[in-house]
């Protein structure tokens, strides 16, 4: 899966290699230094780093520079979110995504990025564990209104990665949940039931990955869990 992740990021790299580099591009007096916009410009692009990028892709389209800009300097952007290499946070660079109506762009880019936030989810909810950060997750349907595909994508089969995250996300989040409050209250009635179905449907594999792993933490993790559910 990963390499499928580099993929997507290549396909970004080519679909938007038809935006040309400004060397002065336009911002807030105010709110750039003369050393960010020198950073900026500094490096070929996909040789940019966070220090380099990151003060644009916080500013961009608002104090700084254009929609052209923004689609220039994107596949760097999103490589980089990715990586879990750029310290401005996801539901910033999805946000401004949003905030440029990438939907209505030309088709091949708007499903250039389709694919790779997919791709990019996919990858990162089976192969990397979360406790308590499930900022990709909400700003993700936020962004798509996929909720279906999304749950479609994450493995929760035990022994992998996903399953974890599936114990974590009602350890951490279950309560929030069937409240539609904090970090779920944007999310619809139809979509709190339905990621509750799901929650529900998978509940099963609890009591198996409770007996299959040797990871006490994990397990302590499951029964608290089990607790969770029985109790709702």
């Amino acid at each position: 899966m990963k390499n499928e992740l580099l993929k997507e990021i290549e396909q970004l790299y080519i679909t938007f290699s038809k935006y040309s580099f400004n060397p002065q591009i336009k911002g807030c007096s105010c709110c750039l230094s003369n050393t960010d916009k020198f950073t900026l410009t500094s490096k070929p692009l996909r040789e940019l780093e966070d220090d380099d990028i990151n003060r644009f892709a916080y500013k961009t389209m608002t104090t700084w520079g254009t929609v052209d800009d923004f689609k220039y300097y994107l596949p760097r952007i999103l490589e980089l979110t990715a990586q879990n290499k750029l310290t401005v946070h996801t539901f910033i660079i999805l946000g401004k995504l949003e905030y440029s109506n990438w939907k209505n762009w030309d088709k091949s880019e708007a499903d250039v990025i389709h694919k790779f936030l997919i791709t990019w989810w996919t990858y990162d909810i089976n192969n990397r564990i979360r406790s308590l950060d499930f900022e990709l997750f909400i700003e993700l349907n936020k962004l798509l209104k996929n909720l279906p595909l999304l749950l479609e994508k994450w493995n929760v089969e035990v022994n992998e990665k996903g399953f974890v995250n599936y114990i974590n996300l009602i350890e951490a989040y279950f309560e929030d949940i069937i409240q539609r409050k904090d970090e779920f209250e944007e999310f619809s009635n139809e979509e709190i039931k339905l990621l509750l179905n799901w929650i529900n449907s998978n509940k099963k594999k609890l009591e198996v990955g409770y007996l299959k792993t040797k990871n006490e933490e994990i397990r302590e993790s499951i029964k608290l869990v089990i607790d969770i559910l029985k109790n709702r």
